[in-house]
């Protein structure tokens, strides 16, 4: 993230939507004190509304006789041995998410949220859950029967830093969400498929289907497993409309309010541990997809340039594809070709 912007460094240390910030400053309520129940933290209208209420001393919603609850809480809650009548829910009309058992598991100090101190225990058996004995299932699938090949590109990820910078406050004030650079890196990827249809193919019997629509799938990590959501025809979204449907997506997967068809409609396939010390990795297939990308951190690296010495942002990407359905000169061009669209964002998305 640029760091010559005092506008920026402001918004990235409280992370909040532009109508949670003007209900602060209408009601005079300090945002730093304000829990955000948003995907990654971010504070949203409601809960500025429910500071308000707990500060006036008044409940955040009517009690009920029945306990409205998302499944993936409820399960959460129950292996925890936690009492949903003593959980306070942030979701639509006081329903209980995965967020607030988290917090309420925290709070008993039985449990903390990802990624920090867990519950296991030097010899210790534990059950899985069935999100994990799902993607267990599929993850060995994927690994024993399409024979994967793996490359890498380190993408210079200047110009496309810039870009963000400057569309930054205009994108969040006109699409009501902060736009990331895995929006950038889907519908890059979208677009670049377009050009590789076989990167959005599945091996059926003795075939080869291409699917017709290009559904980028983002990997979501959540205590239970890994839970990968789509984006539908992600080649004919805009920008704005990508953040949007991101946002939605992972915090509805955090929440436990996803729908199958969400999960199922993905052919290809985006993990990023960009927010973790990890340099590149690789990636196994999401079955019955041909192609997954890895991106790695971000780093700053030296170079040299007419005798002076400079830095550039890089980050490692991998491409993993079933070597049955893609050879390596094409999953080679499709990483370069889609490296040169990262490095040249503007050429790439000068139409949406």
């Amino acid at each position: 993230m640029p760091q010559d912007s005092n506008r920026l460094v402001k918004t990235t240390r409280i992370r909040a939507v532009p109508a949670a910030r003007r209900k602060a400053r209408e009601k005079n309520i300090d945002l730093t004190e304000t829990r955000g129940t948003g995907p990654n933290g971010v504070i949203l209208v409601r809960d500025v509304e429910n500071f308000q209420s707990l500060q006036a001393g008044t409940p955040l919603f009517p009690k009920a006789d029945k306990v409205f609850v998302s499944p993936l809480a409820r399960r959460l809650a129950d292996s925890c041995h936690l009492p949903l009548a003593e959980i306070s829910g942030t979701g639509s009309h006081g329903k209980i998410i995965l967020a607030d058992v988290i917090q309420a598991a925290g709070a008993a100090k039985t449990i903390s949220s990802f990624p920090g101190k867990r519950l296991e225990s030097f010899g210790q058996t534990l059950p899985m859950s069935r999100v994990k004995k799902v993607t267990a299932k599929r993850m060995a699938q994927s690994a024993f029967t399409a024979p994967h090949i793996y490359f890498f590109a380190d993408v210079l990820l200047d110009p496309l830093f810039h870009l963000r910078h400057e569309i930054l406050p205009e994108f969040e004030r006109r699409y009501q969400v902060r736009i990331s650079f895995n929006d950038f890196f889907i519908k890059a990827t979208a677009l670049t498929i377009r050009e590789f249809p076989l990167l959005n193919a599945k091996v059926q019997g003795e075939e080869i289907v291409v699917l017709p629509e290009i559904n980028i799938g983002v990997a979501v990590a959540m205590e239970e497993g890994l839970m990968v959501p789509a984006l539908p025809q992600a080649d004919q979204l805009g920008l704005g409309e990508i953040a949007q449907m991101r946002d939605d997506l992972i915090g509805r997967a955090r929440s436990g309010k996803l729908k199958m068809e969400e999960i199922e409609r993905g052919t290809f396939t985006i993990s990023s541990l960009a927010q973790f010390d990890i340099l590149f990795f690789t990636a196994i297939l999401n079955p019955p997809q041909s192609g997954i990308l890895s991106v790695g951190q971000t780093t700053d690296r030296l170079f040299l340039k007419e005798g002076q010495v400079g830095t550039e942002k890089v980050a490692r990407f991998g491409l993993s594809v079933d070597h049955r359905i893609i050879d390596g000169a094409m999953a080679a061009a499709f990483l370069q070709t889609l490296k040169k669209k990262l490095e040249h964002p503007l050429l790439a998305f000068m139409q949406l």
